[in-house]
């Protein structure tokens, strides 16, 4: 059994909700060595996901939950920017930037020096806070889409849960010791579900902002952080 018959049915729901008009339907579905689960690229108009992380962590789950998975990534391919996949290379860019300049070759003033690596601190810092604020923002626009899209075509009635349940398992996954390959597992977890405490959003937080989507006499909450943080 080659790789595209173990992924036929992972293939098969993506055709499906492009079928519906949920995905768009020139965007691709394409297994890549080098994405560490599964992601949105907007840049490369295609859904990119790892196939050792989809059959370890998603190859056993509902057509349900595999739909609001491929949809939540479709929503960052819809709504995600170019702009934040590049923040993280702004300070490469900036470094190669300063120490080609002249003052920062041997003999230059140490004043021009001291402030050229302050500043360079400083966008490093900044470029970073503002790409997990920014991704922060983004979890909450896919989870949308996809629990908006599971009520509208699907009739499924609390798409919070399925956030909830596929979360859950994916956090106990990480504290399950494997013999092989153990420590890629967290690595590729980070990848797309995971991030720093400070920048994202908590599974209570996705959870209740989801079912609070669907009540139209509740507007948008206000940003809370609890403990476990995951999803990028």
């Amino acid at each position: 059994m080659n790789a595209a018959d173990r992924d036929s049915r992972l293939y098969r729901i993506f055709r499906e909700l492009q079928e519906k008009g949920l995905i768009d339907r020139k965007r691709r579905l394409v297994r890549c060595t080098f994405t560490f689960s599964l992601r949105g690229c907007p840049a490369l108009n295609c859904i990119r996901y790892r196939r050792s992380f989809y059959e370890r962590n998603l190859s056993r789950a509902s057509d349900d939950t595999l739909r609001f998975v491929l949809l939540h990534e479709e929503g960052h391919a819809k709504e995600g920017s170019s702009f934040v996949s590049t923040l993280p290379a702004l300070p490469v860019l900036l470094c190669l930037m300063l120490f080609g300049h002249p003052s920062l070759q041997e003999g230059g003033p140490g004043g021009i020096k001291f402030v050229f690596i302050a500043l360079l601190l400083l966008t490093v810092f900044f470029a970073y806070r503002t790409y997990y604020c920014r991704m922060c923002d983004e979890e909450f626009t896919a989870d949308r889409y996809a629990a908006d899209a599971m009520r509208c075509c699907y009739r499924i009635k609390d798409p919070g849960a399925l956030l909830q349940n596929l979360l859950s398992d994916l956090l106990a996954g990480t504290s399950t010791p494997r013999r092989t390959g153990s420590g890629d597992l967290p690595q590729m977890i980070s990848g797309l579900f995971c991030s720093k405490p400070d920048h994202c959003p908590s599974i209570a937080e996705r959870v209740e902002r989801v079912r609070d989507a669907a009540d139209p006499e509740v507007g948008d909450p206000t940003a809370r952080r609890t403990g476990s943080s995951l999803w990028r």
